[in-house]
């Protein structure tokens, strides 16, 4: 079901109108959020595939002197953050996208989460590799996902869900 519900919320994503004004608008609401005031360093994801576009959000988290860092997927399946100070940091990587090539970085404050589908329990369905999974086990930040309204759906997140 899963599986089908993935398919069904990447085709779906594909063909929403006007992305670029909803993921500014989206980025809008997250920078209005009380919880950035507190945030030293955030996790970004680097867009790709039609997912809500942060590189209007990362240029505002850096102007407000945010620490950045990205996230990359590694073959053992294993996920780390590295920093990054700007746009001309990151070149492409793994699956075609875009990744940092500065330092680990392990004191997050803030993970921001892509996704294929997200619920009213705030859960997300992802690709299915479960990188995000792995990485968010015990951590004790904030996640925080990004999607567009048309990716809400309703569906039960299994144990190793996050």
């Amino acid at each position: 079901m899963k599986s089908t519900l993935r398919k069904e919320l990447i085709s779906l994503r594909k063909n929403i109108k006007n992305k670029s004004e909803k993921s500014h608008q989206i980025a809008k609401k997250l920078l209005t959020q009380p919880f950035l005031a507190d945030i030293g360093t955030a996790m970004v994801y680097l867009s790709y595939n039609d997912e809500v576009d942060t590189l209007g959000l990362i240029e505002e988290l850096l102007l407000k002197n945010i620490r950045l860092c990205a996230p990359v997927c590694k073959k053992d399946g294993t996920m780390v953050a590295k920093e990054f100070r700007g746009i001309s940091d990151l070149k492409p990587g793994a699956f075609g996208i875009l990744e940092p090539q500065g330092e680990e970085i392990t004191d997050i404050d803030l993970v921001i989460v892509p996704g294929v589908g997200f619920n009213d329990n705030f859960h997300r369905i992802g690709y299915g590799a479960g990188y995000y999974d792995r990485f968010l086990e015990g951590f004790s930040g904030i996640a925080c996902g990004l999607f567009y309204d048309e990716q809400r759906a309703d569906f039960c997140q299994e144990s190793h869900d996050l």
